[in-house]
């Protein structure tokens, strides 16, 4: 027989049970003016039924609250999920009730819509149409006739003529502006558009009053995140909502549903929610009024009790059995055994009606995940040719295939388990290995530089048919050489979870002590390493200490004669120290590395390679524990030793030039860290392409040179492509994120957009703080920096608080005399001196210039800063004679180390001229 479409027109289900959701709402609709706002959301699992729930609550204010005015929206829609445009079609779901003038709103949204799309007229083709009076159409004609170009200009005084020329009905409606339209004019788009929630309250308030009977529904909330990329926070995506909207619309009834508990995350935001929202969950369904549900539909009492007993309460669940129901009874009358006491039995009924050929064609889609119609058709030619590949769009009409998206489809993973599990299993593994090929062969030879999504879903495909048809010593291989591109391309968390299942088996195979499983360990230790999950990788990196040590002298693999040895418990520790480095426990960390090193020197046929990757490690340990000399020493000697064993561009010799750079920053020798540091990424982008994880960190460093040299557009340009490749590449906890913000902040700070910097701070802080905790000290730099656009903005309490903690933090985990204390205590004495309080100025600036004098030298760049500003005090208490000498030996460093056209340079001759002419 021929399958039969869904019937689209079907009788509409009857709503059963959710008492306990209906008593809530109509409390929450009878006390609703008790609060300036208010908020009720429901949250279940998938098909619990919260869309039909929100359909009765509606139906309930149509009969009980008539007066009451109410409309709904779905994030679903993806629309919706927009500020501009979910307050635009909220706009005309009211509008279409109630006669609400959103003067203020459409004026705020034409200027909004003008700055996004300039080029684009206004008008019912483009623009959506508004239900106002025939003089707001003036004001788009008005926009339409701006002229666009790299900046836009709104033509205000024409405006502000139409308003005050339009009847005193109008004019009285837009009243006093939320916002003067001259400040709209100067607003960029991103910036009206986060005003708009504001402004469309106040029209709705200004229309209805604050004790407006209203409710507003919002279905499927959880879509609102739908597509978002850890760019930010959590808690910002729904913002606008929780923030903007609803606060400012006193009276309104918000009922929202989603799937997840919100009322927690929306109280860490805001205390007030405590109070003004209510949330419930929606349970399953009782069995009784799964009994009722079904007696609508199914007459045999002993067919409703099997159905009953399968469903598990979900109401989703009742309507496939009653679909099934009717599907049977278009053939013949229903019996008990077409609806079997289990779930499997029932589904598998689904396909009792089915062809034998449109069975075949079913259990083979049953393998993929997903299918396109290109897989679709080579299946279908290479399984079964007999069926007709232009059945493809009859075939996905039906229910039980769910549409991915306007390519991809998938059937319903219930019936596809049963397919799975109930075809013959040499067939099954015949297509298997089909998809496995085929998916395979999509990533052969793939290029690291130019590796997409598509080739990242082909990766994960491939292993999954590879671990229904492979033996196990050939998936251990295929692994091996299929994910090495990824890793080395940035793509570790794909990747991860393939390593992570195959050490299972191992483990489950051989034992948790066993070489191989070890091996595979320590592989997720690396690649929790560069996924910045230091914690889970320093776990991973002791148990393969535990494992390796209780195979000494055994072969690693059993094709070449490597046994574990010192030399491998060596190489595992130095991994274990990189990631004590990168939480910043640098003395545990030297500690491994020195210990690493010993071992390596003490072997007989020493490994000149790896004691240069050892020698390179503990330089960057020393660089952060502020030993710049021995960091520089050590350093440049394993550059030597990897360009004369590897080449000078190979990828190892750009790590190693990037780690000599920060050095050569550290001692204030610019030009040459930015050469290095340009070296370093010319290797990269030339070997893993201009969009590899890598390569952002190292645009942020040439970002932070160029802002130190002077540079500050360019150092904006490389900071923001970092932060750009860094959001997209890096996991959104992973420090590498937050290290690049804080270096765009940094750059902010220096071109005085201190709100553009505070924000980038803040999103540094917080990922920091999360990733290694609140006492880190990699912690210092990004409170340090906040403290000091604090004082910049002359917040004196704000930079004080920051560089407190900056300070302790410092002090507890660096030592008191590490240099960057006395970057902090520097710049705490720029607070004093803003402030007036000379002596502490004074007391805490000499410190600094002792500490950097002594760690430093007295030639370096940070040395002459604080000598200038000590010498800045002393001039302004009076002290000339002090003053002069620390700023003329300022002023020989700046145009020694950054020329006479810095910064820095000029504004030290200015002082010290104003000091000489001043005698």
């Amino acid at each position: 027989m021929a399958l039969h479409p869904t019937d689209y027109f079907r009788k509409e289900r009857i709503f059963v049970d959710r008492e306990t959701c209906i008593d809530n709402f109509r409390r929450f609709i009878q006390n609703s003016n008790n609060q300036d706002y208010n908020a009720l959301f429901y949250y279940g699992i998938a098909g619990i039924g919260k869309s039909k729930l929100q359909h009765k609550l509606q139906n309930i204010l149509n009969t009980e609250y008539p007066e009451m005015l109410w409309v709904s929206m779905d994030l679903e829609n993806d629309t919706h999920r927009n500020v501009s445009t979910f307050l635009i079609a909220l706009r005309n779901k009211i509008q279409k009730k109630c006669n609400v003038r959103f003067y203020k709103f459409n004026l705020a949204h034409a200027i909004f819509s003008k700055k996004s799309r300039p080029d684009i007229p206004l008008n019912k083709e483009t623009y959506p149409m508004l239900k106002e009076d025939g003089f707001f159409y003036e004001i788009l004609n008005s926009l339409n006739e701006t002229a666009f170009g790299p900046f836009i200009s709104i033509p205000v005084k024409r405006i502000v003529d139409i308003i005050n020329q339009a009847p005193g009905n109008v004019r009285r409606h837009f009243g006093e502006l939320p916002i003067d339209i001259n400040k709209l004019e100067s607003m960029e788009a991103h910036e009206i558009e986060k005003k708009l929630p504001g402004i469309f309250a106040a029209d709705f308030t200004g229309s209805l009053g604050t004790n407006s009977r209203a409710c507003i529904f919002i279905d499927t909330y959880e879509a609102i995140w739908k597509g978002w990329r850890g760019i930010g926070s959590f808690s910002e995506k729904d913002k606008w909502i929780r923030k903007c909207l609803i606060p400012n619309m006193p009276g309104v009834s918000w009922v929202i549903c989603g799937r997840k508990q919100i009322k927690s995350l929306w109280i860490k935001d805001e205390q007030d929610w405590e109070m003004c929202m209510k949330e419930y969950p929606i349970e399953d369904l009782p069995e009784e009024y799964s009994e009722q549900f079904l007696k609508e539909y199914i007459e045999e009492e002993d067919i409703r009790s099997v159905i009953v007993k399968a469903s598990e309460g979900v109401p989703c669940y009742l309507n496939l059995s009653v679909d099934t129901y009717e599907q049977v009874s278009r053939i013949k009358k229903p019996e008990v055994k077409d609806f079997p006491n289990t779930k499997i039995e029932v589904f598998e009924k689904f396909v009792k009606y089915l062809d034998n050929n449109e069975k075949r064609t079913l259990y083979i889609l049953s393998a993929p995940n997903s299918w396109d119609r290109n897989l679709f058709k080579k299946l279908i030619n290479e399984f079964n040719p007999t069926y007709s590949i232009y059945e493809f769009s009859d075939l996905i009409k039906y229910s039980f295939v769910k549409k991915i998206t306007d390519e991809k489809f998938s059937l319903h993973q219930l019936m596809r388990k049963n397919l799975q599990e109930y075809q013959d299993p040499t067939y099954r593994k015949d297509v298997h290995l089909f998809l496995h090929e085929y998916y395979s062969n999509k990533i052969k030879d793939v290029d690291v530089r130019s590796i997409t999504q598509e080739h990242e879903i082909s990766l994960i495909e491939a292993y999954y048919h590879a671990r229904e048809v492979l033996k196990f010593e050939d998936l251990g291989g295929w692994i091996a050489k299929y994910t090495e591109p990824f890793n080395e391309a940035g793509y570790w968390k794909t990747i991860y979870p393939m390593i992570e299942d195959f050490a299972e088996i191992l483990k489950e195979k051989f034992g948790p002590d066993n070489i191989y499983y070890g091996i595979f360990v320590r592989k997720l230790a690396f690649l929790n390493e560069d996924r910045g999950k230091y914690n889970e990788a320093i776990f991973y990196y002791q148990q393969v200490l535990k494992i390796f040590e209780k195979n000494m002298g055994k072969k690693i693999l059993e094709n070449n004669d490597l046994v574990v040895d010192d030399h491998s418990i060596a190489m595992v520790t130095n991994d274990l120290a990189n990631c004590y480095l990168s939480i910043g426990e640098y003395e545990k960390a030297l500690t491994l590395q020195q210990n690493s090193l010993k071992t390596v020197q003490n072997k007989v046929n020493k490994d000149p390679l790896y004691i240069a990757l050892l020698q390179q490690n503990i330089a960057l340990t020393y660089q952060y524990l502020g030993q710049y000399n021995k960091a520089m020493e050590l350093c440049q000697e394993a550059l030597t030793v990897r360009e004369a064993c590897l080449g000078e561009e190979d990828l190892e010799v750009a790590k190693t030039a990037e780690n000599l750079a920060v050095i050569h920053q550290q001692l204030g020798n610019y030009k040459e860290a930015f050469a290095l540091a340009k070296r370093a990424l010319n290797i990269r982008e030339k070997k893993l392409g201009s969009k590899h994880p890598l390569v952002a960190t190292n645009l942020s460093s040439l970002g932070v040179l160029c802002i130190i040299m002077g540079n500050l557009e360019e150092g904006l340009k490389y900071n923001q492509r970092a932060v750009k490749i860094a959001e997209e590449r890096f996991e959104g906890d992973h420090i590498s994120v937050a290290e690049t913000l804080s270096n765009l902040g940094a750059t902010y700070q220096y071109m005085l957009r201190y709100d553009d910097a505070l924000e980038a701070y803040q999103r540094a802080l917080n990922i920091t703080e999360h990733s290694l905790g609140l006492e880190n000290p990699k912690l210092v730099n990004i409170l340090n920096n906040i403290a000091e656009t604090y004082r910049k903005m002359e917040n004196y309490e704000k930079a004080l608080e920051f560089y407190q903690r900056a300070l302790d933090i410092a002090r507890n985990h660096l030592g008191k005399e590490h240099p960057t204390i006395a970057l902090i205590m520097n710049n705490l004495g720029r607070l004093y001196m803003n402030t007036k309080e000379f002596d502490k100025a004074h007391t805490i600036c000499q410190q600094a210039l002792d500490i950097r004098g002594k760690t430093l030298g007295t030639d370096h760049v940070d040395f002459a800063i604080t000598s200038l500003d000590l010498g800045i005090i002393y001039g302004c208490v009076g002290r000339r004679d002090y003053a002069l000498p620390l700023l003329e030996h300022s002023l020989r460093i700046f145009e020694q180390k950054l020329g006479s056209d810095h910064i820095y340079t000029k504004n030290a001759k200015l002082v010290v001229d104003t000091l000489k002419e001043s005698r």
